[in-house]
């Protein structure tokens, strides 16, 4: 059960589809973000639709499918909670960074990112 939410979420991510993440999220999820600050669930689908805009600002594409991608993703299964590390990028741009995802079989608990960027 908690490898489909964990697929469920990360393909909301990777279409860009903030209802779909949202419908594996548990009740008390968060979401972390080093520029928005702490994002609470009812807020979560307009930060995508936010970040999608941005991402666009930076050059995507506005129909980009996928609208993420993944070039790295590790999972550690422990008692019950799963740790997801990923790397993603927005596609056709530089918006890349990392996120530890934490999820149960309640749903997805929370997700902190940070942004990669190069030195100036």
């Amino acid at each position: 059960m908690i490898s489909k939410i964990i697929d469920t979420y990360l393909k909301g991510w990777e279409l860009g589809d903030g209802e779909l993440s949202l419908s594996v999220t548990a009740d008390d999820f968060t979401y972390d973000d080093p520029d928005s600050g702490t994002i609470q669930r009812q807020d979560f689908v307009e930060f995508v639709n936010d970040f999608k805009r941005l991402a666009i600002d930076e050059g995507a594409d506005k129909n980009a499918k996928p609208f993420l991608l993944y070039s790295d993703k590790v999972i550690q299964h422990e008692n019950d909670i799963s740790t997801i590390w990923c790397w993603w990028q927005a596609n056709g741009t530089d918006l890349q960074g990392s996120a530890v995802i934490k999820a149960s079989e309640q749903g997805i608990l929370h997700e902190k990112i940070a942004y990669f960027s190069k030195l100036p």
